[in-house]
């Protein structure tokens, strides 16, 4: 018979094994911001965007306004031989002003892969004002091959026609 200890001593082996491969990508928070939330003292003296550390993507680089997704991709350790490296992420959104969902693409820096989370911004047309709000959503990361890494979806997108 198995004693508790050589119990929890065999499931200490397993339990970082099954939490690696359940690594599943996830949307943490969403708001509306404008250019200045994002406006540091560094930006007057440098001209350059002060991040903060923060990993941002936005659908038009050069505008600030619009909704932001906080996004945990899901996992932090390095990559392993016997897991691709994660490239693309791709975000379908259905929002409250069109029946049709829309997709963005973004490509995943090494430093969001290290990071662990990312900021994604839906700027400029694509997010004009925060009267529009997230219906349902679709978030998947993909390999360079297109292979899905993981993918998480709101309750309602599960439920679209």
């Amino acid at each position: 018979m198995i004693s508790p200890n050589q119990f929890l001593f065999f499931l200490s082996f397993f339990l970082p094994c099954s939490s690696w491969a359940e690594s599943r990508v996830n949307l943490v928070t969403h708001s509306f911001f404008t250019h200045y939330d994002f406006v540091r003292v560094s930006e007057y003296i440098t001209g350059k965007e002060n991040t903060s550390g923060r990993v941002i993507l936005r659908t038009h680089d050069g505008k600030r306004d619009g909704l932001y997704l906080l996004v945990d991709l899901g996992f932090k350790e390095k990559n392993t031989p016997f897991r691709p490296k994660p490239h693309k992420l791709q975000l379908q959104i259905l929002d409250s002003q069109s029946l049709d969902p829309v997709t963005y693409s973004f490509v995943l820096s090494e430093q969001a892969i290290t990071n662990g989370e990312v900021w994604l911004g839906l700027t400029g047309e694509d997010w004009p004002t925060p009267k529009k709000k997230i219906m349902a959503w679709h978030i998947s990361i993909e390999a360079e091959d297109d292979s899905i890494l993981t993918n998480n979806q709101s309750y309602l997108w599960s439920h679209k026609k």
